[in-house]
């Protein structure tokens, strides 16, 4: 049967053009495509095992900062210090955060989170060394550390495949 016929019927026949018409299958696609939009950032993030990680590693420094920052207790250091320590921890991890779910930004960081880490570990160990802290309270720079190291992976260009043609 062509369409042809078929239009024809309907435009003779009211119970099949009613049938017709409540048949019709509404139109998806812009509903399938936004929630498609909302999905695929998701979908980016956990494809990438470094954007995981640094938001695993803001998670953890997140959970150091807040006793800090709420408590202001640091190791025998005066409360007001204790709630600056706790508030560096806390921007620290919210920048970790924001770098891993738009990684772009992390090119920004970078140089500010390096120096930082670096400066925290250098007077980490200077303090160890005078004997002035324990070794395991200045683990927690490890994270420091770590999320410097995740940083750079995000900005660093992704190595091209170069053809050998011989």
């Amino acid at each position: 049967m062509s369409l042809a016929v078929i239009e024809e019927h309907l435009a003779a026949c009211d119970s099949c053009r009613e049938f017709a018409q409540r048949a019709e299958m509404p139109d998806l696609m812009p509903r399938i495509a936004m929630a498609d939009e909302h999905i695929r950032p998701i979908r980016r993030f956990l494809s990438s095992p470094v954007r995981v990680a640094l938001a695993g590693v803001a998670l953890a420094q997140l959970s150091l900062a807040v006793p800090t920052l709420l408590f202001g207790s640091d190791e025998g250091a005066p409360v007001h210090v204790a709630h600056e320590v706790g508030a560096w921890d806390l921007a620290l991890a919210v920048g970790f955060l924001f770098a891993a779910w738009r990684p772009l930004r992390a090119v920004g960081m970078l140089p500010f989170v390096a120096a930082l880490s670096a400066g925290l570990v250098v007077t980490a160990l200077v303090d160890i060394a005078n004997g002035k802290t324990p070794a395991v309270l200045e683990l927690t720079h490890v994270l420091d550390l770590v999320g410097t190291a995740l940083l750079w992976m995000l900005t660093s260009p992704r190595p091209r495949r170069v053809l050998n043609i011989v």
